[in-house]
Formats: structure tokens, C-alpha cells, sequence
């Protein structure tokens, strides 16, 4: 089979993201962006093009692996012996201990196949156990928490819509490096900046000045000063009237306290 391209993507952190793949006699050689995708233009991250290496990684593991009941090394089993050795343990843990004993953690690629994430709620819902976590315990779970405090549930989780930004309150984060994370925005630090071109304004809250904050707007506050940073703007926006009372009324509870 002669050297052949192949265009795909990135499964590790961003779907949005294309790759082209080349193929000699149907082993993956090489991986690099697709500078044709209309989304990522060229970009991918580290972590997509080192799949190439961990694809033919002369220690990667193609079958289950069972510890030796002396711990000294693996043997290869088939995957009705390993499922089923797993089957059983899973049950005597259940038996004894019941369904809290059990976590379950996956991590982004999983995190992007809907069929991956409804089967494994299914399985932590039969065996009775709330312990499910993910890549984003580690990183984004304060944006779910926000969705599911503001809109009633977790997995909305809007997109600023950069293309037509014309002020960006940056809090907290660092965009040019995560290169967006949960915005989804492949090739953000373009976007950024196209923002000030046009005459908008992109300003970066954080006590660390960061590379978003040195490329834009930087407002230095102390750590933990957040809070009463928007504490600050939310008594200016009440105090000038500059607040949609109409919506206020119509969506918010709360206010007077507010």
C-alpha cells in the first residue's frame, strides 16, 4: 500500500481541531494540522500531534493485561477472562461494601463521545454510586457549577460570541495558553485580537500577569480580590441604573437582597 493522507482530528482535547494524518502501508507515521480546517486553520495542540508517537509506541498496551498473583509482572488474557475477572470483583465490592465504594474517572476524549457519557451514568446509576469524575474535577467544574446555578443545568455552558465582541471581561483566566478550554475557540489568540482591531477592548482580571494579560488590558488585583471586584461592579451597575430592569423582573429572584 503506497503513503496515503488522511484527514481527521484531534481526539485528546478539542474536536474542533483538524489534523492530517499520514499513513505508509496502514501504519501511522505522522500527524500535523490541517491547515484547510475552517475552524482550527493550522492549530493543534502538542498533545494531538504526539498521538502519532503513542500510537506506535513499542510499549502500548493492544490486550488486557492480569497482574500474577506474586505481583512480579502481567499476563496476557483474553477480554472474556478479564471482564469476567472484573465482573466478579465488581460484584463481591458491591456485596460488601455497596455502591459508594465504586468511582468511576474519564477523561476529555471520553468527555466528547455523547454515547461514552449516557452508558457510563447508565452503570453508576445501577450499581447506586454518585462518585463520577472527570478531567474536568481538575479544571472546568466551576463553569458547570455556574451553569447549573444560572441556568438550571450543567451542560449549558454558553459560547461568548468573539466574532462580535466588542468588550471581553477576562476573569481569571488565561486563554492564550489553555487556548480557550471550555470557549471551544480554536485559534482564540486571533480572535482576541481581532476584538481590539476592530476598537473593542479585552481586558484580563488577575493577580498574575499573565500572557493574556500582558497582550491586552491588565487589571492586577490581589488574590482572592475577585469577589469584590464584581461585587464593585454589580453596586455601580445598581447605583447608575444601569441594570435591565424589565429582565431583572422577569428572570431574577433575589434582588432586594442583591
Amino acid at each position: 500500500m503506497a503513503t496515503e493522507e488522511r484527514v481527521t482530528y484531534c481526539r485528546i482535547c478539542e474536536p474542533l481541531c483538524g489534523l492530517i494524518a499520514t499513513v505508509d502501508d496502514g501504519r501511522l507515521v505522522r500527524l500535523r494540522p490541517d491547515d484547510r480546517h475552517p475552524l482550527s486553520r493550522g492549530f493543534a495542540c502538542p498533545k494531538g500531534i504526539a498521538m502519532a508517537d503513542v500510537q506506535n509506541d513499542p510499549d502500548r498496551v493492544l490486550r488486557p493485561l492480569r497482574r500474577r498473583p506474586d505481583g512480579s509482572g502481567f499476563d496476557p488474557v483474553s477480554w472474556d477472562d478479564a471482564l469476567g475477572d472484573i465482573g466478579r470483583r465488581l460484584r463481591r465490592i458491591l456485596r460488601h461494601h455497596g455502591g459508594p465504594a465504586v468511582g468511576w474517572y474519564f477523561g476529555n476524549p471520553g468527555a466528547f463521545s455523547y454515547s461514552h457519557t449516557l452508558w457510563l451514568r447508565g452503570f453508576m446509576t445501577a450499581v447506586g454510586s454518585p462518585n463520577l469524575f472527570t478531567a474536568g474535577s481538575q479544571d472546568i467544574n466551576n463553569r458547570l457549577v455556574a451553569s447549573r446555578l444560572l441556568y438550571g443545568s450543567l451542560t449549558r455552558v454558553p459560547i461568548p460570541d468573539l466574532a462580535r465582541t466588542e468588550f471581553l471581561l477576562v476573569v481569571g483566566a488565561n486563554p492564550l495558553v489553555s487556548h480557550g478550554s471550555a470557549v471551544s475557540a480554536p485559534r482564540i489568540r486571533d480572535q482576541l485580537r481581532a476584538i481590539t482591531r476592530r476598537g473593542g477592548r479585552v481586558v484580563v482580571i488577575d493577580p498574575r500577569r499573565s500572557e493574556t494579560a500582558r497582550a491586552f488590558e491588565h487589571v492586577a488585583v490581589r488574590p482572592d480580590g475577585d469577589a469584590w471586584l464584581l461585587l464593585s461592579l454589580l453596586h455601580v451597575i445598581f447605583a447608575e441604573r444601569l441594570e435591565d430592569t424589565a429582565t431583572v423582573a422577569r428572570l431574577a429572584r433575589g434582588l432586594d437582597a442583591l
